[in-house]
């Protein structure tokens, strides 16, 4: 009976050691589960918080600042999404440059209208370019369509229809791009408002996008202090915009900056 005794402490020894080891294991598999689960939550954290890839809280005029990663439209197409006023000086100035691209391998003559920025504005009635419609166009092998978009009128006292802006002109501005603009941009557009607006006005501002990615740009291109030609003064002021279209290949400010 002894022996039977033995054999049956020892049976019962035997499976506690089993069921401890076990309890071991399962611990090990809750640890090594419950470490995977934090560091799953770590990468997922540090993914949202610090992407490769931080687009800037704010931009400077006259530079060009990349503003996302990904084209801002289906499709991976490329466009330019440009936003003036009629009478707008960096409007005029910038006018040449975005011609001279344009026009480079397309005739788009007949898609703009010869115009002057604002006579009481800065840089008073210097010669430009009305764009009068979407203008697509090929650029170093690449189909891009230029978007125009003008806001308010040549004293910039009313709609492009001179109708009076009842409130905000930069809010009317702003409503007129999301009407106009796949959302994605006009949100874009909507994000540098701080630094896209002056004296109750949104400034000349251009979208670039395709499919490396998305680019904003507010400013001057070409520089309007700088003599475009020797165009006649008289009748123009500071030159003809017919010399200034006559001439453009020549004229290395412009083309540099297209």
């Amino acid at each position: 009976m002894a022996k039977n005794k033995k054999n049956v402490g020892n049976k019962n020894r035997g499976e506690q050691k089993k069921i401890k080891k076990a309890g071991i294991f399962k611990n090990k598999n809750f640890i090594l589960g419950s470490i995977l689960s934090v560091v799953l939550v770590i990468i997922v954290v540090l993914a949202v918080t610090n992407p490769f890839f931080i687009p800037p809280s704010g931009i400077e005029s006259n530079k060009y600042y990349k503003i996302s990663e990904y084209d801002l439209i289906n499709g991976n197409k490329y466009a330019v999404y440009y936003v003036s006023w009629y009478g707008c000086p960096i409007g005029a100035a910038d006018s040449w440059s975005l011609y001279y691209a344009m026009n480079s391998t397309e005739n788009i003559y007949k898609d703009v209208q010869l115009h002057t920025s604002s006579s009481t504005d800065i840089f008073a009635d210097n010669p430009g370019l009305i764009f009068k419609d979407n203008i697509t166009f090929n650029y170093k092998s690449k189909v891009i369509t230029f978007y125009p978009l003008y806001l308010y009128n040549q004293t910039l006292t009313g709609t492009v229809n001179n109708k009076t802006i009842s409130g905000s002109k930069i809010a009317y501005g702003f409503s007129i791009i999301n009407k106009t603009f796949p959302a994605r941009v006009a949100s874009e557009f909507y994000k540098y408002r701080g630094n896209i607006t002056y004296d109750g006005h949104i400034e000349t501002t251009m979208i670039i996008t395709g499919p490396r990615g998305a680019y904003i740009y507010q400013g001057l291109l070409y520089n309007p202090e700088n003599n475009i030609g020797t165009g006649n003064e008289n009748a123009w002021a500071p030159d003809s915009p017919a010399h200034v279209m006559s001439n453009l290949n020549g004229i290395n400010a412009i083309k540099s900056s297209g």
